[in-house]
C-alpha cells in the first residue's frame, strides 16, 4: 500500500510551496544554470521483452498479452521514467512569456505542478511503487490489481488488492525472503526511479527539472518509515480494517513497513498466526505497532533516519554536474548520490560516483562506480559495482553498456554468515545512424546477463537467474 506514495496531500502542498519559492527566487536573480535549459534531444526507452520474468507473468495472468498488465521491475521503471521525461520535455516547449526569466520560472512551475497533480495516475511514481510490489507477487504466481488504475484523485491511500489469503500465506510460509522483499519493494521502486533520473540527467543532459519528483520520492520513503516507526499509521490501519468487509478489496499488507519489520524479526511465524480479521472473514493481514517488538520499533526508527541520505545529492536540487578539469584529451565532469534501500535481509546504503568525459567531435565516455554497504541486524558487508554507459564501438554504430557487480551479502537478517555473489549484464544497442548525425532516431537494444543468489535493486529475483531484455530507444 502507498499513502499517496508515502506522503499526505498536505505534505505535498508544503513541498510545492517551498519549491515555488525556490523557483521564484532563481528567476528573480536571473540565474542561468543548465537546469533551466530545454533539452535539444529527448531519449525514451520502449521495452518489449523482459525475460525470464515475463514467463512468470504469462503463467500468472494466463496469456502473453495479458502478461503486460503485470510489468516487471525494469519494465515499470522505464515506463514511469518515460512518463515524466516526455511530460517535462513537453512542458518546456510551451510558450509562457516573452521574457526569458519568466519563461524559465513558469516552465519550472508547470513541471512542479504536473508532478504533484499526477501522482494518482497510471505511470506515476505511485503506480511504480505498486507495480514493484506486484512484480514480486507475480514471480510466485500471485495475481493482483493495482488500484492506481482507478485514478482516485485525492485518495489518501492506494492499495494492491484482489489477492487471496491463501496466496499471502503461501508467500509468507514458503518464500519468506521474497515475502520480506515484497513489503519494501514499493520504496525500492521509487529509489530506483531517482537513480535512473540521476543517470539520465547526468549522462544525457536532459535538463528537465525533475526536482519535485526526485524530492517527493525521497521524502515519501522517509515519511512512510516515520509513520510506521512511530505508530502514526495505526489509526489508518484500524479504519481500513473497519471498512474493508470483503477479502478482495483488502490491500495485500496494509502499512508496508510495519509488515517489513515484522517479517524480519519473525521469520518463523506462520501467516495464520496473525489471527482472524475483525469482521470475522479471512486473516487479519495488517500489522500495527502493537504487533511489533520494541527491537523492531527501534530498528524502524533507525532506518527512518538512515533513509534521509536519499536526499544527499546535488542532482536532487538541479545541480547536474561538477567540472573536474581537463583530462585524457577532454573535459571531465562528475557528480555523486547516496542511496538507501530496504532489502530482504536489512538494508543497503550506497555511494554512487558518476563520471563523464566530453571530447571534441567524439562520443562522450560515461562511467559510474557504486560502493555498497549491505547490513543485516548487526553486521555490515561490502559490495562494489562498476559500469559504462553507451561506450561507442565501430565508430559509434554500436553502443555498449556493461555492468559488473560483486558482493558479500548476509544470508538472513539475524545471521552473522555472509554469502559471496555477483552479477554481470551487457547491453548492446545498434545505433543505425545516417550521415553525420551521431545518433539514430531509433536504436534497438538487447540486454543479457546473469546474477547469482542475492538481492539486487531492480532485479525481482533473489535466486540465481539469467537475464534477457530487448527494446527500442527513441531519440526525439
Amino acid at each position: 500500500m502507498a499513502l499517496v506514495g508515502g506522503m499526505t496531500v498536505m505534505d505535498r502542498r508544503l513541498l510545492f510551496a517551498l519549491l515555488l519559492l525556490v523557483a521564484g527566487s532563481m528567476a528573480a536573480r536571473g540565474q542561468e544554470d543548465s537546469g533551466f535549459l530545454s533539452p535539444q534531444y529527448l531519449y525514451l526507452d520502449m521495452p518489449l521483452v523482459e525475460m525470464p520474468y515475463q514467463q512468470a507473468a504469462v503463467g500468472t495472468t494466463g496469456g502473453f498479452f495479458p502478461s503486460y498488465m503485470n510489468p516487471g521491475m525494469g519494465f515499470s521503471l522505464t515506463l514511469s521514467g518515460d512518463f515524466y521525461t516526455a511530460a517535462h520535455w513537453g512542458l518546456t516547449k510551451i510558450s509562457y512569456s516573452q521574457d526569458p526569466q519568466r519563461q524559465r520560472m513558469w516552465s519550472r512551475l508547470a513541471i512542479y505542478g504536473f508532478d504533484l497533480i499526477t501522482t494518482w495516475l497510471p505511470f506515476s511514481n505511485s503506480w511504480l511503487h505498486e507495480e514493484y510490489h506486484r512484480a514480486v507477487m507475480t514471480l510466485r504466481g500471485v495475481n493482483s490489481f493495482d488500484e492506481v488504475l482507478l485514478c482516485r484523485i485525492g485518495s489518501s491511500t492506494i492499495s494492491v488488492s484482489h489477492e487471496t489469503d491463501e496466496d499471502m500465506a503461501m508467500l509468507c510460509n514458503q518464500y519468506h525472503p521474497d515475502f520480506i522483499r515484497l513489503m519494501a519493494a514499493g520504496l525500492e521502486g521509487q529509489t530506483m526511479q531517482n537513480l535512473q533520473m540521476h543517470r539520465d540527467e547526468f549522462f544525457h543532459h536532459h535538463h528537465l527539472n525533475h526536482e519535485v519528483i526526485l524530492l517527493t520520492n525521497a521524502l515519501n520513503n522517509t515519511a512512510y518509515l516515520a509513520m510506521c516507526g512511530w505508530g502514526w499509521a495505526d489509526e489508518d490501519t484500524r479504519e481500513m480494517n473497519a471498512h474493508e468487509t470483503t477479502i478482495a478489496e483488502r490491500d495485500f499488507t496494509g502499512m508496508d513497513l510495519m509488515a517489513w519489520a515484522h517479517g524480519l524479526f519473525n521469520p518463523d511465524t506462520p501467516y495464520a498466526a496473525r489471527g482472524i480479521h475483525p469482521t470475522g472473514s479471512g486473516i487479519n493481514r495488517y500489522i500495527t505497532s502493537e504487533d511489533l517488538s520494541p527491537e523492531a520499533i527501534r530498528y524502524l526508527r533507525r532506518q527512518t533516519f538512515v533513509d534521509l541520505i536519499n536526499c544527499l545529492s546535488p542532482l536532487m536540487i538541479g545541480i547536474s554536474r561538477f567540472d573536474l578539469g581537463d583530462h585524457w584529451g577532454g573535459r571531465l565532469y562528475g557528480n555523486f548520490a547516496l542511496r538507501h534501500y530496504l532489502t530482504s535481509f536489512g538494508d543497503d546504503n550506497s555511494l554512487e560516483l558518476l563520471f563523464q568525459l566530453l571530447r571534441p567531435e567524439r562520443h562522450p565516455l560515461n562511467a559510474y562506480l557504486v560502493l555498497h554497504n549491505y547490513n543485516n541486524y548487526r553486521h555490515p558487508f561490502a559490495g562494489l559495482e562498476v559500469g559504462l554507459v553507451d561506450l561507442p564501438l565501430w565508430e559509434g554504430r554500436l553502443l555498449l553498456s556493461p555492468n559488473l557487480h560483486g558482493w558479500m551479502q548476509p544470508e538472513t537478517f539475524l545471521t552473522s554468515q555472509a554469502r559471496p555473489g555477483g552479477s554481470v549484464t551487457l547491453r548492446l544497442a545498434a545505433n543505425l545512424k545516417q550521415g553525420s548525425d551521431p545518433y539514430a532516431l531509433c536504436i534497438p537494444y538487447l540486454e543479457v546477463g546473469y546474477k547469482t543468489q542475492g538481492w539486487v535493486a531492480g532485479n525481482v529475483y533473489l535466486d540465481a537467474s539469467p537475464l534477457f531484455n530487448a527494446g527500442l530507444r527513441w531519440r526525439l
